[in-house]
């Protein structure tokens, strides 16, 4: 078996990567503050961070940041995905030549060996085939014999083994810094939104901020969340924490869980998180998509009640609306400037790249914010080496 194709990106386009310089220089206008240092990636190439002349008409010319803020957005999602994809294939490079190392000291860059002279093939015996036909034979069809199938079964078993064995060495590696990626995350988009008013944790004084927005429903929010707040509760003293609610559709019933965060935020900046703490965790299966208005307000109301909340006051923000409709007002910011996607992440008023993997963007944040934070510390990310898509 091909492991290098289990890692392999194909039609990777990186030349769009290679302007983006880790230069700094201070730009106005961050988040919160009257002036901010824009992300390591962002440059005094304006070509490079995509704010300067991208088109000309005739004897006009336009730059990125005139553009409208839907193809700012737009624009910006494409080079994060070649962004996204060429760190991938670096890291597959990365792990084959960190275990050459391994094995031989030195080694030649150009010829470093495949995967599958590197690792051991994971073998399946006949006992595995066969207990795991035996597990899974009533969702066969009544005919299938395990003769019919046990060749394809091995290699099933055979390729699932391997692809966690490439994830697992992929881990060890990266938790004993055995080697580390210099591309830097390109420069994303100024979000033109004040947070300023949102609930926040964190030193109000720190010098970078960071915002997220994210959904009680988004799978991906909730993926990225611990590790997202163990990566602020190390850095809380120079990083201040914002988080921004919104939904998928204001108009479903399930919004009402939104709206309770806009209630909870009335009576004060804890009563927010200590509410969006148990939205966050409250189960799929409680609020499906056939769930009535009712049924979600209600379900608000209790989680409201858990945390401490005043729940007269708290019940009158939901029923007259006014909690739904400061969340209107926020999904239609949002969507204005180009950051409605759950999850998104803008650091210091840029907007950064959203990965599929919380090792990938704690790794990120880290470059995001190179004054503050020293990289290679420690193993504050964890190993997940999978993850649902970003809505």
């Amino acid at each position: 078996m091909n492991k290098n194709a289990l890692l392999g990106v194909g039609g990777v386009v990186v030349g769009c990567l290679v302007g983006y310089g880790i230069a700094r220089s201070p730009l106005a206008g961050g988040v919160g503050t009257t002036k901010a240092e824009a992300p390591a990636g962002c440059d005094t190439n304006l070509h490079a961070s995509l704010e300067g002349p991208v088109i000309a008409v005739g004897n006009q010319s336009v730059a990125g940041a005139e553009l409208p803020e839907n193809v700012r957005a737009e624009l910006y999602e494409l080079t994060s995905q070649n962004y996204l994809r060429a760190r991938e294939l670096l890291e597959a490079y990365a792990t084959r030549f960190a275990l050459a190392k391994e094995k031989g000291g030195m080694v030649n860059p150009s010829k470093v060996p495949d995967l599958g002279e590197l690792l051991a093939d994971k073998k399946v015996s006949e006992d595995d085939v066969r207990k795991f036909y035996e597990t899974n034979k009533k969702s066969f069809p009544p005919n299938m014999t395990f003769e019919s199938i046990s060749k394809n079964l091995r290699i099933h078993l055979e390729t699932q083994r391997n692809q966690d064995g490439i994830r697992k060495t992929m881990a060890q590696l990266r938790d004993k810094k055995a080697y580390q990626l210099l591309l830097p995350s390109p420069c994303g988009p100024r979000v033109a939104m004040d947070f300023a008013k949102f609930p926040t944790r964190g030193d109000t004084n720190a010098k970078e901020t960071l915002v997220a927005v994210g959904d009680f429903f988004c799978a991906s929010c909730r993926y990225f969340k611990s590790d997202l707040e163990n990566f602020l509760d190390k850095h809380r003293d120079t990083i201040r924490y914002t988080q921004v609610i919104t939904t998928e559709d204001v108009n479903a019933p399930v919004a009402q869980l939104a709206a309770g965060a806009y209630c909870a935020k009335r009576q004060s900046n804890d009563a927010f998180w200590k509410y969006s703490e148990r939205a966050y965790n409250t189960p799929y299966y409680l609020l499906q998509k056939n769930a009535g208005v009712d049924e979600v307000r209600n379900q608000a109301v209790k989680l409201a009640t858990e945390a401490g909340l005043d729940t007269k006051s708290f019940e009158k923000c939901m029923t007259s609306g006014d909690g739904m409709d400061e969340l209107t007002t926020v999904t239609k910011n949002l969507k204005a400037s180009g950051a409605e996607k759950t999850p998104s992440y803008i650091a210091s008023g840029r907007r950064i790249v959203t990965p599929n993997n919380p090792a990938v963007l704690i790794d990120i944040l880290t470059q995001s914010f190179p004054g503050s934070i020293k990289p290679a510390t420690d193993s504050s990310a964890s190993a997940k080496d999978k993850a649902p898509t970003a809505k």
